[in-house]
């Protein structure tokens, strides 16, 4: 993420040039998004219902829960691998419910918009993270990430709410947030294989070799 002038969700921007240059792009991005070969597969749904846009998204893990858990709990090392992401600092721990404090940027192609959110998340260890937005640049913004057990890994499920009116992005607002959590939803995904996979590796290396007795 670069820093840039804040821009007022609330003030009409009219940008017919990088609209109809993103409207393109979002048409050939249609048919085809590159991943890396090694990369987590992800299934995403986005849906406009009214003034909120719903999102819903999952991906089958090739990690234990206990990794999975601690990835997704890890608040402050998301700037590690969250796409446009600065800053992630827990502001206080009440128990179970941990403050988090937030800055990044949304982005879509041209297109970016400064965003600087306060989460209230709730942990209920080790299954279900959910979270709220209670200052920043969302009026509604609402998480609930959900880690299941599987016979092969864990499932890893998300479902999310976001107030629309992102005046930047006019038109291409459900494409923007599609995107955006697409992204931060992949990452968090390879993440949790890839800790898990180094986590393997520790656990072969530190063993005892039979030869050496």
């Amino acid at each position: 993420m670069t820093s840039t002038p804040v821009v007022s969700q609330s003030t009409p921007i009219v940008l017919p040039e990088l609209v109809t240059l993103a409207a393109a792009l979002a048409l050939a991005s249609l048919v085809a998004v590159a991943t890396p070969a090694d990369a987590a597969t992800i299934s995403i749904g986005v849906q406009r219902r009214g003034d909120r846009i719903d999102i819903e998204a999952s991906a089958q893990l090739d990690a234990d829960g206990a990794t999975a858990w601690r990835v997704l709990a890890d608040y402050e090392r998301y700037v590690d691998f969250i796409p446009d992401l600065r800053v992630s600092r827990v502001s206080a721990r009440r128990g179970a419910t941990v403050i988090v404090e937030q800055s990044g940027d949304a982005t879509l192609w041209l297109l970016r918009l400064p965003l600087d959110v306060t989460f209230e998340i709730t942990e209920i260890a080790p299954t279900r993270l959910r979270s709220r937005a209670i200052a920043g640049s969302f009026p509604t913004l609402e998480s609930d990430y959900r880690l299941t057990p599987t016979g092969s890994g864990v499932r890893l499920e998300y479902q999310g709410r976001v107030a629309t009116g992102w005046a930047l992005f006019g038109p291409l607002e459900q494409l923007a947030v599609e995107r955006n959590i697409a992204r931060q939803f992949q990452a968090l995904a390879d993440a949790i294989e890839q800790r898990s996979a180094g986590d393997v590796t520790r656990r072969r290396i530190d063993a005892p070799n039979p030869r050496d007795d």
